[in-house]
């Protein structure tokens, strides 16, 4: 640090005392009982006080150069640590078969978004696809970001999956949801209304016997999605399921709508309705 800034802290404390000089002789001045002695030594306090006021505007200037170079060296190598961190990432995601794709802030891996949070408590917050529901937080450490990724990529997408048993079951909770909500067989339900009729089905007896917090079973949106992204088989005896696509208008409540990802990729669609239809054949 150059000799500049102390000067100019000693010249702004020395402004600070001349106001308060300055603004006690005004206030003595403004009374009308004020007498000639008092005027005077407040008067003749805030003129020693302006006296030792030094022109700062130089030192100012000078400061204000010093500061300017210092914040754009710490943005620069804020900037470097940053890339070195965001290299290091997507080294580690490649590890655990994860690509990393965009530019920090934001990076996707598979279906997560993970967005980089910086400052003096920063992390990392994963999401499920672009910021729809989120899924966990992480410090800004590589590996831990890459290990956190690989879980949730694994929890969401990996392990066993039984495509015909899912699709019958789906196919079982469309029709007690359309019944419902009052519709044929073949009609549109809400996507979000079959979701709640599966995560009913998900129930152990013991919710079923005694319906609390305790014994209920989750099964919630980002559980659903994936498992409606794993189906590569959609038929279901005569019957085809089909998801709609949402307006912008479904997409502005999460009632109304759900973002289900294209395989194990970053894209996907926001569906709003789905129905099984009958088809030939």
């Amino acid at each position: 640090m150059s000799e500049r800034i102390p000067e100019f802290l000693k010249a702004a404390k020395a402004t600070q005392a001349a106001a308060k000089a300055v603004e006690a002789a005004v206030k003595v001045l403004a009374k009308d009982a004020s007498g000639p002695a008092a005027i005077a030594e407040a008067a003749d306090a805030a003129v020693a006080a302006l006296q030792k006021v030094a022109p700062t505007d130089t030192l100012a200037a000078s400061v204000r150069e010093e500061l300017v170079a210092k914040s754009a060296g710490a943005r620069t190598a804020l900037e470097r640590e940053r890339a070195l961190l965001a290299g290091a990432v997507a080294a580690e995601l490649g590890k655990v078969g994860l690509k990393a794709e965009g530019h920090l802030p934001l990076l996707r891996a598979g279906v997560l978004t993970l967005e980089f949070l910086f400052g003096p408590k920063g992390r990392c917050i994963a999401w499920f696809g672009p910021r729809h529901e989120r899924l966990a937080d992480c410090p800004l450490e590589a590996t831990a970001i890459a290990a956190k990724a690989a879980e949730l990529d694994k929890a969401l997408l990996g392990g066993d999956f039984n495509e015909a048993a899912f699709l019958a079951d789906l196919h079982a909770a469309y029709r007690t949801c359309a019944v419902r909500q009052g519709v044929g067989e073949g009609d549109r339900v809400p996507l979000t209304a079959l979701l709640a009729e599966v995560a009913f089905r998900r129930q152990r007896p013991a919710f079923l016997a005694d319906p609390r917090r305790e014994t209920f079973t989750p099964y919630g949106r980002v559980e659903f999605a994936c498992a409606l992204a794993r189906l590569k088989v959609r038929r279901h005896g005569d019957r085809e399921l089909r998801l709609d696509v949402a307006t912008m208008a479904q997409t502005r409540r999460p009632e109304d709508h759900l973002w289900v990802p294209r395989g194990r990729t970053g894209d996907g669609t926001q569906y709003a309705t789905a129905s099984f239809v009958k088809t030939a054949g």
